[in-house]
Formats: structure tokens, C-alpha cells, sequence
């Protein structure tokens, strides 16, 4: 089995579609968790301190900001 330099190129298109899928999902994973932790009824004495509740927050909207203008920037066609 031999891979020429066009396969290359497809399987560097398929790695970073995977990974933009992965960053979508990210959020949706950040954000319950910081939730999660910040529960003191949930957590007791581990609850989250709060400062890392506000990187907690500032991280997961940053990331999804910036997904959603990813989004936007592939739907228009803007920044290509």
C-alpha cells in the first residue's frame, strides 16, 4: 500500500475537519463541568474557588465565541 502526495493532502483535510468538530463540541463540555464544579451542594469543600470559576467562564465562552465565528466565517465565505 502506497500513499501518494494528493492521499497526503486528503488526510490533512480529514485531521482538521476532526479537529474542528472536536472544538465545537468543546464548549458543551466546558461549560456544564465549570457548572458541575461550582455546585457547593454537589461538591461540599472541593466546590470551585473564584477564581477558577472566572477562568472557568471566561474560557468556555471565549471558546464558543470563537467557534461561532468560525461558523460564521465558513457559511459566508468571509476570510477565505
Amino acid at each position: 500500500m502506497s500513499f501518494s502526495f494528493p492521499d497526503m493532502i486528503h488526510g490533512a483535510q480529514l485531521l482538521i475537519l476532526s479537529q474542528v468538530i472536536l472544538s465545537m463540541q468543546l464548549s458543551f463540555a466546558v461549560i456544564p463541568l465549570v457548572m458541575f464544579t461550582s455546585d457547593k451542594l454537589k461538591m461540599g469543600e472541593f466546590v470551585n474557588s473564584r477564581w477558577i470559576k472566572i477562568c472557568g467562564w471566561s474560557l468556555g465562552v471565549m471558546i464558543a465565541a470563537l467557534n461561532a465565528f468560525l461558523l460564521w466565517q465558513a457559511f459566508t465565505g468571509s476570510g477565505s
